[in-house]
């Protein structure tokens, strides 16, 4: 039985991995083990009572596994000769060939979903590929009651890269609401997005936010909306089950990560296929295959859909949220992980 975990990584709550982490390692505490932080960055600013506690005990390694929790960088070199798992995903069809000898030599693999497992067996990984969901916490984004709005307020949450797809989103949104003047668009990015990929906030209906909020989650954007786009290439799509567990209709892009909770949610999202795709080059990792862009005509008609059936697409958004609450409980990961490290650690 293990005792005590080391879980190296980032921890702040603007991000999907360090905001992933918290969840971690305060679940695996609820179970009754002590975790050691190993940061590569920390932000104290909106984590809970909980974390801060692990935080101000974390020290030197302990005696117990090692948990890296991160996308492949140079500090998963310093544990090479040490026996870890790596936590990890990627968002396209084929590994970076960087990673590939890295990630080999841990004991383990933890993916979120069934798509980056068989991703990253074909693209060479030989050791166990285990896959543990990510998930939403229901206290963070519960079911939203709506009022009654004139309008639909579209919301679209992801930083202005290409993989999220933004402008394809907001192609959809011109063709469904173009005389529309009712119609609200929200853009809850980060990084500087006014500006990029042709993205300016000249229409007044257009909202572009494009700061970190370290608050615990955003429901506040959530609370806005009466639609989410969750149209990015992604290795789970965290906004997509946020938006479902708050009673949001949501738009979704079924490839990649996506696709299996587009599978395992059914009639519960609104799907949209790939209309193509396209080739992935990063300029520091090479060729990583293809992943899928958006039907922009199919968007555009799931969005006047929303528009003019209301009362279904609240109908809608209520069975998601409870299916989200449910199925994707954050709460179910730190076990699902604890039962993989059990398993691979001496």
């Amino acid at each position: 039985m293990i005792e005590s975990v080391n879980l190296a990584g980032e921890f702040y709550v603007h991000d999907g991995y360090a905001g992933i982490s918290e969840y971690i390692v305060v679940g695996l505490s609820r179970l009754g083990i002590r975790v050691n932080l190993i940061p590569f960055k920390l932000e104290p600013a909106g984590l809970s009572p909980e974390m801060l506690d692990i935080v101000a005990a974390a020290g030197p390694f302990v005696p117990g596994p090692l948990v890296f929790n991160s996308w492949v960088r140079p500090e998963l070199d310093r544990f090479a000769g040490r026996p870890h798992l790596v936590h990890t995903m990627w968002e396209s069809s084929r590994l970076p060939a960087s990673w590939i000898g890295p990630l080999n030599r841990a004991r383990a693999l933890m993916v979120p979903t069934r798509f980056v497992a068989r991703m990253f067996r074909d693209s060479g990984i030989t050791v166990p590929v285990e896959v543990t969901p990510d998930g939403v916490d229901a206290d963070v984004y519960p079911y939203v009651t709506r009022p009654e709005r004139e309008g639909i307020t579209t919301l679209v949450v992801g930083t202005v890269v290409p993989r999220k797809h933004v402008s394809e989103a907001v192609a959809a949104w011109n063709l469904a609401f173009a005389d529309d003047p009712a119609a609200r668009l929200v853009i809850k990015a980060r990084f500087g997005a006014e500006g990029r990929a042709g993205l300016t906030s000249r229409d007044a209906r257009v909202t572009i936010v494009d700061e970190n909020e370290p608050t615990r989650g955003i429901l506040h954007w959530y609370e806005q909306a009466d639609v989410l786009l969750a149209l990015g290439s992604e290795g789970f799509g965290l906004p997509l089950v946020e938006g479902m567990a708050t009673g949001l209709p949501v738009i979704a892009l079924s490839s990649e990560g996506q696709g299996d909770v587009c599978a395992d949610a059914g009639d519960l999202v609104l799907p949209v296929a790939p209309s193509r795709w396209e080739g992935v080059y990063e300029s520091h990792l090479g060729h990583c295959g293809v992943r899928g862009v958006p039907d922009v005509a199919e968007v555009a008609r799931h969005l006047r859909w929303v528009a003019d059936h209301r009362d279904e697409a609240r109908a809608l958004g209520r069975a998601a949220s409870a299916w989200a609450h449910k199925e994707r409980d954050i709460w179910q990961k730190p076990k699902a992980m604890l039962d993989v490290i059990e398993q691979y650690s001496d």
